[in-house]
């Protein structure tokens, strides 16, 4: 996995990423973190936490996902906070023991991460127990021309009352990042309740930087 090299306009662009995001000025560990990313991405490492499903890419954990540690790289807005409770599947370690809810008119922000643009995809566990009907929308956030940041909705996720790993959230390049010449940028995601019958929670977030496997 090499490393990479990113241009100024790139710089100027996730600059004006984290600050829209609120990540630099709301909350300076993220914004220490998140400029972390750029230099060279060859720290990563990969493990397989879907397998049991039938997906053996090769994921890297999305900084702070699992929640273990508190929320200190995440933005989070009305009432999303950490709680008692994994994921019941414990693919990250058996003795985890947080996750995140996400209750009606919230929404968590994750710090900005690495990633190939060649078809990457994120995947997480997810569950609800609210209504059946309800929807967690998953947006994408990256760093367009200009300083501008862009968003593109990924999803709707549904959900039940028993963990369950989301599906695989791929991000449409054709639209997302068309306009970067690099093979390497940076994005951050944004989990939404999109209505206010469901009782939502996350937790052990991944990405496939390479839609690998």
């Amino acid at each position: 996995m090499g490393g990479y090299n990113m241009n100024a306009r790139i710089r100027v662009a996730l600059v004006a990423a984290l600050s829209s995001l609120g990540l630099a000025l709301a909350v300076p560990m993220a914004h220490a973190n998140v400029l972390s990313l750029l230099s060279p991405c060859s720290s990563e490492t990969y493990s397989h936490p879907f397998a049991q499903w039938g997906d053996n890419a090769d994921y890297t954990s999305i900084p702070g996902g699992s929640f273990e540690g508190g929320t200190a790289p995440w933005l989070l807005t009305g009432g999303a906070a950490v709680s008692d409770g994994n994921e019941s599947y414990n693919v990250g370690n058996a003795r985890d023991a947080k996750s995140l809810a996400l209750p009606a008119g919230s929404s968590a922000t994750s710090p900005a991460q690495c990633t190939g643009i060649d078809h990457p995809t994120m995947r997480f566990f997810v569950r609800n127990q609210g209504s059946s009907s309800s929807r967690l929308r998953v947006d994408v956030l990256y760093p367009g021309l200009l300083g501008a940041v862009r968003s593109e909705t990924l999803g709707y996720i549904g959900g039940t009352a028993d963990w369950q790993p989301s599906n695989t959230q791929g991000l449409l390049i054709g639209n997302l990042m068309s306009t970067l010449s690099l093979s390497r940028t940076v994005i951050a995601f944004r989990f939404t309740p999109a209505d206010a019958s469901g009782k939502w929670s996350i937790d052990d977030t991944y990405l496939d930087p390479y839609r690998r496997g």
